[in-house]
């Protein structure tokens, strides 16, 4: 049987079957096939329409994902949210105390009030020299110095207003507020506990809304998927394993720029709204990629199909209720169906079951419940 080019599933086909049961035993009736009372199913062809999906299994992966640090070495004073709360961005959600940086905020603002006062006399004393060396009465020497000496104060005060803007900033960051609206965890650290500056991690905020959902499929798909992405976007949905009620949908963002080696698999990734929070991060979910639906196609059940030397083969039964050995074209692999792509018309039957008890040209006789074929003796 030929690999088709990528492997399709599909739910609730429904293909008609009917059980075989015993017929008589007056070995004298029409020859049939070998074994005696030996059951036979069979089943109809049909004319669907197939969706074509790749399934697998995925996980879920914030779109962001951000560890919180401290900006600055001090005590975790105050975490002001609950555990596994929806944050918004810009929210405060840590307070840090720090000795070092409001002792360095208060001599800041010391010393910038200190430089503004001895600018302002500096200024005066430059004023006064000026006025006198313009009345005739004092020497441009002492002008000029009186001058020198209030520029370098002020910038003084200059340096000063920067010192102070810097340490105003550090105080900022004592107050430590969410980057982003996301759901934050656990409190990785108690109130009290000294941290240190970008390397200690005190709570972790994960974007939920959107999500991405990285799944993998065989590089054999590739081809497929690629072809249908032509034609524009691609539907994903990811369901929670054993409760397939509990799912979204989304679309296929990218294809990994390679394929694993030792795995000859490729990394795909989809993105959903999640707009519910149905896809939780690190889950694991049922992936299924939708890439196209086949109409009217001829869908039989899988255990028809044999494999002889010249290929897959079923037994058709004819009107005449005979068997005769069919060579078909196999399609798409579904959930316990088969696509087939030449050889069979919708509406014909064909052995599903018993294949064995049936030989090729000889009747099958059926039994006193209509519709169902049995060998019989």
């Amino acid at each position: 049987m030929n690999t088709p080019p990528y492997r399709t599933l599909a739910t609730s086909l429904g293909l008609s079957l009917a059980l075989a049961v015993p017929g008589c035993s007056d070995r004298t009736k029409t020859p049939v096939s070998a074994k005696p009372n030996a059951p036979i199913q069979f089943g109809v062809a049909t004319l669907k329409d197939v969706p074509l999906q790749i399934r697998g299994m995925g996980r879920v992966t914030p779109f962001a994902s951000v560890a919180i640090k401290s900006q600055v070495d001090g005590e975790l004073k105050q975490a002001l949210f609950n555990e596994g709360d929806e944050l918004q961005p810009d929210q405060t959600i840590l307070i840090i105390y720090s000795s070092t940086v409001e002792s360095a905020a208060r001599e800041a603002e010391a010393n910038l009030q200190r430089g503004l006062a001895l600018a302002a006399s500096a200024e005066a004393e430059a004023h006064q020299a000026e006025a006198l060396l313009k009345g005739g009465v004092g020497p441009a020497e002492l002008a000029e110095r009186a001058r020198a000496a209030a520029e370098a104060f002020q910038a003084t005060v200059a340096a000063d207003k920067v010192t102070l803007e810097n340490a105003q900033l550090q105080l900022l960051r004592c107050r430590i507020a969410s980057p982003l609206r996301g759901r934050v965890g656990r409190l990785l650290v108690d109130a009290g506990n000294t941290v240190r500056r970008d390397r200690t991690v005190l709570a972790v905020v994960n974007q939920t809304r959107p999500s991405y959902v990285d799944f993998l499929v065989p590089e054999e798909q590739l081809p497929a998927i690629q072809e249908q992405m032509k034609s524009g976007d691609l539907s994903v949905k990811a369901a929670v394993p054993g409760n397939p009620g509990k799912s979204s949908s989304g679309k296929l963002l990218f294809i990994d720029n390679a394929a694993d080696p030792e795995t000859s698999m490729i990394s795909l990734r989809a993105r959903f709204d999640n707009d519910d929070e149905t896809l939780w991060p690190g889950e694991t979910v049922d992936v299924t990629l939708m890439l196209t639906t086949l109409t009217n196609a001829v869908v039989i059940p899988a255990s028809a199909v044999q494999t002889g030397v010249g290929g897959p083969y079923v037994l058709i039964v004819r009107p005449d209720l005979r068997a005769e050995r069919r060579a078909v074209r196999v399609g798409e692999q579904l959930d316990g169906e088969t696509i087939i792509t030449a050889g069979i018309r919708a509406g014909e039957r064909l052995i599903t079951r018993g294949q064995e008890h049936a030989t090729p040209g000889k009747r099958i006789r059926t039994t006193a419940h209509e519709g169902h074929l049995a060998s019989v003796p």
